[in-house]
């Protein structure tokens, strides 16, 4: 055994420089204030390197090493003993005299503090081997002064080695016999002062939770820094989601207005249109009514002139029948033959109408054949055809080659309109071509990506933002192109594009809610977009190679960056001559090898850019390129229609004129003429063989029946010619109606044109469903607003609304980042919101997540299985004293009784979860990972319900911004309940709280004292040859003198070196001590100790 048998202070508080003895029980007397606790505090922190001393009952403030060694008087004043403008450097020595008993050998453990003029200080320690303290000079004389040694001039004189703190304490440690590292030495410490400082009145819990138990409270510092964080970093994210949220209603604003526009604009479109068709049906009224007038004066004007020559006639015959009444020279056979002249005259005109239809025939056939010959078509009978008029050919010939050759041209006319209809079809696609070019213009104008390739993506990705939404999830599905800022070289961008593909708008979500998002891809019928596994994806662990292609995509979403690395992080970027070395590589002409299989890339097959920001106008200027080209070729099948149609429309005419004719007309028409010739012949000859014997009365009737028809041809012609009057203002009215209409319909189709050239698609779709809207009868939706004054009010509001948000959102934001309030600065909008979405948001969102993750990380290691460990070790150690009490030859024996607190509070959930925590942790299963509820105490359930109870405790817990109800949960021991069981002759286990005279404080002394002596003893019995230390201050003061010998006795038979501090009781603790210390304050900066020591008598 090592005892301590000799102490020296130098410059130590109010001890100058004293040495004073200490044997196996060593009294330290005086009264409170006069430096017993100053001595023991020495010897501890020389021994120990304990610096938690006891407190000052004469200043307030905690003592420290400075306050000791400088002398502090008046904390409040700052005034010391040893003042730093006096003595600026002050040198403290703690010396201590060890004695191995079993080899009667001594050595010194010396420490030595320098203080410097700012307060600083450095302690060393020193081993000297072999030497007692009084061999030993620690000051010198220099003049009528004495002054202190430094450690560097007492190590100069006895040559020693100075140690540093570290080692040091573990040299001493060593030496002593104890051999602790540090960590064993902190609760070495914690027990020697529990023993010296312990309240005897004290509650057995609060006994056990502040003597007993090593006070370990959790570090809480770290998880309010980090939920502070994160509270910064959710104001950040939802001050950013608010500027988004903020942007999106006015953009959506954006897109109501232009709706409300395309609503007038379409009304607009609609009433022109409806004026064109009015004005062209005016046109075609008033041009069909003066085709009929101008027939009806066509008509009338031939009737007027047959009616004119029938007058003529009859004027003519009448004047003839007057003659020959007044002549008496008439004949019947003159008439006879006039009869039969004027039926051959008839006979002839026929047949000269007929001679000239076909003549007509015959030119357009003539024409025809030119026009098929123009056309490349083979004509059949084309000699018969060329010969209508002669008689080379037969009547039946010639009419069944003309009857052929019509139904030849009606056939290239249903086939010339079979192309017609294609030709529309084709024009009808390319509209909507230009429609689809035209809003990928307007969207890119806005700064919106375009996504109208790919609605089934489109609708599933709604589909599960919904489903977050519903569900309060604060994430959102995402095409995996939207996280790309941007490509860092343009000249690689058709070679990453054309080899992704359709993987470029795979949608992608958080990992934690990929099993949602695949659910909801099960039960869609979307079912061919392509949903890609996060989950899985965020296991992995991938390494692009060094010069890998996804180093050129700018990603800023740790998962987005997962993915294109997935996909793109095993190809090298090389040349195109290099590609042949790697099994993966691509090069910037589009050549790249997967899994060694060589291609091209197939560029032209790229429709749309996606891959960052760039696109916008990437894609804008290809489709500005393609409606170029898309009208070029539209005005090309324009072209092609109106000439099939015109092709058309020539045949129809011509067809309408082929008419049956009299093939042999020109034949007949000869004949005809002849008989007329013989006809007249045979009427002159009987002229002149007329004699006067004509019929007198037969001439009057004649003459009167003559003079009637005049008059009612003369009013007939009066008629007529009423009737052109009539026609002829008829037809000048329409005439002026139609040209009215002409010029109206001019300005119509202008107008047209003009919103057209504005918005081709609106414009055509206005018209479609106008024409079906009278297709209809005038019913359903395709007409023009019922009313217009609202819609125009509607407009206007949206458009102050929009105004109202672009003020609104300016106004809190500096000059330099305000936006422009216009009805056409969408785009500058869409852009903010893109960029804040793409650079701030994605980056607060993954610094909360992260730190989110960290606060559950601590909240879980560092808090909850923290205390379980702490508390589980604890009560480790409760056993191992229950067996050293169980040891002891006492009359009670003690044990402690301890429990998990179980009062449904948050103290008994906290560990509830902790308990849940470590069976996970036992059977290494992953946060979030599904386990078998028969292989586990807590079910899945019933583990997500403990998760939610933590979070909202631990947030109650941070947010208090208690301290003391911080402190509270941050104590391991105040998740356990205390008691100590007595058992003796009398009693069994018994609680001691429960015994008669408890409360007096004298029944729990002995038996803390016990207690907190076995918590030593565990220590000291397992050396064999060390120190056995026990310092207590003011002991037994509730024990009778009775109790007091018989633990003086308990503590001697432990073979324990006692040092005892007492101001009272001296005479009783005195009796049993071998040194006896009183200790004095002679003036306030003096402290001296005298000297009383016990010699037995060997006599």
């Amino acid at each position: 055994m090592i005892e301590l048998s000799m102490v020296r202070l130098i410059n130590w508080y109010a001890f100058n420089n004293i040495t004073a003895p200490f044997g196996k029980f060593t009294l330290v007397a005086g009264r409170n204030g006069n430096g017993k606790s100053v001595l023991l505090d020495a010897i501890k922190y020389a021994l120990y390197g304990d610096t938690v001393f006891n407190k000052s009952t004469e200043n307030k403030g905690s003592r420290t090493v400075t306050s000791y060694t400088r002398g502090l008087l008046d904390a409040t004043a700052g005034s010391y003993m040893r003042p730093a403008d006096k003595v600026p450097n002050v040198y403290t020595h703690i010396v201590l005299e060890m004695h191995e008993k079993e080899l009667d050998r001594y050595f010194i453990l010396g420490t030595v503090i320098e203080t410097n003029s700012g307060n600083g200080f450095v302690t060393q320690r020193y081993v000297i081997e072999g030497k007692r303290l009084s061999e030993l000079e620690h000051t010198y004389a220099e003049g009528s002064s004495l002054l202190v040694y430094s450690a560097s001039q007492l190590q100069k004189k006895y040559g020693f080695k100075l140690m540093s703190v570290t080692e040091g304490l573990g040299k001493f440690m060593q030496r002593t016999g104890l051999r602790l590292n540090e960590g064993q030495l902190a609760a070495f410490r914690r027990k020697l002062r529990s023993v010296m400082s312990y309240d005897p009145d004290a509650k057995i819990d609060q006994f056990i939770r502040e003597c007993v138990l090593e006070e370990k409270k959790v570090d809480f510092s770290k998880l309010i820094e980090t939920k502070n964080n994160i509270d910064t970093l959710t104001v950040t994210f939802e001050a950013i989601d608010g500027e988004i949220n903020e942007l999106e209603n006015i953009l959506s604003l954006f897109d109501e207005s232009k709706r409300k526009d395309n609503i007038i604009f379409a009304d607009d479109v609609k009433i022109a249109y409806r004026k064109f068709l009015k004005y062209q049906e005016q046109m075609e009224t008033a041009e069909r009514a003066m085709d009929i007038a101008g027939k009806q004066i066509e008509e009338d004007t031939k009737r007027l002139k047959f009616i004119e020559e029938k007058e003529g006639k009859t004027s003519f015959a009448l004047h003839e029948a007057e003659f020959n009444r007044d002549q008496m020279d008439c004949s019947k056979a003159i008439r006879d033959a006039e009869d039969a002249l004027k039926e051959a005259d008839k006979r002839k005109e026929s047949l000269a109408a007929e001679k000239k239809m076909l003549l007509e025939q015959q030119n357009r056939i003539s024409e025809l054949i030119n026009w098929c010959y123009e056309e490349e078509k083979k004509i059949e009978d084309k000699e018969i055809l060329s010969s209508l008029t002669l008689d080379t050919y037969t009547g039946p010939q010639k009419e069944n080659s003309v009857e052929h050759f019509a139904a030849f041209l009606r056939e290239y006319r249903d086939t010339i309109l079979g192309e017609m209809t294609r030709i529309r079809d084709i024009i009808r696609e390319n509209d909507e071509k230009q429609r689809k070019c035209r809003q990928i213009i307007d969207d890119c104008n806005a700064k919106k990506t375009t996504f109208s390739e790919i609605p089934d993506w489109v609708s599933l990705k709604e589909q599960i933002n919904r489903e977050f939404q519903k569900r309060g999830i604060a994430s959102e599905a995402r095409f995996a192109c939207e996280y790309v800022i941007g490509l860092s070289d343009e000249d690689w961008r058709d070679t990453i594009e054309g080899y992704l593909g359709q993987r470029r708008y795979t949608i992608l979500v958080e990992p934690e809610y990929y099993d949602l998002a695949d659910d909801i891809l099960n039960a869609s019928r979307n079912r061919y977009a392509h949903l890609f596994n996060t989950k899985l994806l965020m296991e992995k662990n991938i390494s692009p190679v060094e010069d890998s292609v996804a180093n050129f995509i700018e990603v800023r979403n740790p998962v987005a960056r997962q993915y294109f690395d997935y996909q793109l992080g095993r190809f090298h970027a090389t040349t195109i001559e290099q590609v042949r070395k790697f099994e993966n590589a691509m090069s910037k002409e589009g050549r790249v090898a997967v899994a060694m299989d060589g291609y091209f890339i197939r560029k032209d097959r790229i429709r749309y850019y996606y891959l960052g920001q760039e696109t916008i106008e990437l894609n804008r200027r290809k489709a500005e390129k393609k409606l170029s080209s898309l009208k070029e070729e539209q005005r090309e099948h324009r072209e092609e229609l109106e000439g099939k149609t015109a092709k058309k429309s020539y045949l129809d005419t011509q067809l309408s004129l082929l008419t049956t004719c009299n093939y042999n007309a020109c034949q007949e028409y000869e004949t005809a003429l002849a008989e007329y010739g013989k006809k007249e012949s045979e009427l002159q000859e009987l002229v002149d063989a007329q004699k006067n014997n004509m019929e007198y009365l037969r001439l009057a009737q004649t003459v009167s029946d003559l003079e009637q028809e005049l008059a009612a041809i003369r009013k007939e012609i009066s008629d007529v010619r009423a009737d052109m009057s009539h026609q002829e203002t008829e037809y000048n009215t329409n005439e002026k109606d139609y040209q009215i209409a002409e010029e109206n319909i001019g300005q119509a189709q202008t107008a047209l044109q003009e919103y057209r050239l504005q918005n081709g698609v609106i414009c055509d779709k206005a018209i479609r469903d106008y024409e079906q809207y009278l297709e209809n009868g005038y019913s359903g939706q395709g007409g023009t607003l019922k009313d217009r004054p609202r819609a125009e009010r509607l407009q206007r509001e949206v458009r102050d609304n929009l105004k109202e948000a672009q003020y609104r959102y300016n106004a809190v934001r500096t000059a330099e980042n305000q936006l422009p309030v216009t009805e056409d600065s969408q785009a500058s909008y869409q852009g903010r919101k893109d960029k804040i979405w793409m650079d701030d948001r994605q980056e607060i969102q993954e610094k909360l997540k992260e730190q989110t993750g960290r606060y559950e990380a601590i909240f879980k290691n560092e808090f909850v299985l923290t205390v379980l460990k702490s508390c589980e070790a604890a009560r480790s150690d409760l056993k191992l004293i229950n067996a050293e009490l169980a040891r002891l030859d006492f009359k009670s024996v003690y044990e402690f009784d301890v429990r998990y607190i179980r009062d449904g509070s948050d103290y008994e959930k906290i560990l509830e979860y902790a308990r849940y925590l470590k069976e996970r942790e036992e059977l290494g299963t992953a946060d979030g990972q599904m386990t078998f509820d028969t292989m586990t105490s807590y079910s899945n359930d019933r583990g997500d319900e403990l998760e939610n109870e933590m979070k909202k405790i631990i947030n109650r817990i941070v947010s208090s911004d208690d301290k003391e109800k911080i402190e509270r949960y941050a104590d391991y021991r105040n998740y356990m309940n205390y008691e100590i069981l007595v058992s003796n002759d009398v009693l069994n286990k018994a609680k001691l709280s429960k015994q008669s005279g408890f409360n007096s404080g004298a029944e729990v002394q002995i038996p803390y004292i016990l207690i907190l002596l076995s918590a030593l003893l565990m220590i000291y019995n397992d050396k064999n040859n060390s120190t056995r230390l026990v310092f207590i201050d003011e002991p037994f003061a509730k024990m009778d003198p009775v109790n007091v010998k018989i633990m003086l006795g308990f503590m001697k038979e432990q073979k324990l070196q006692m040092v005892f501090c007492a101001p009272d009781k001296t005479d009783v603790i005195g009796d049993e001590c071998n040194v006896i210390l009183p200790v004095l304050r002679k003036q306030q900066d003096l402290m001296e100790i005298g000297i009383v020591e016990m010699h037995e008598n060997k006599a």
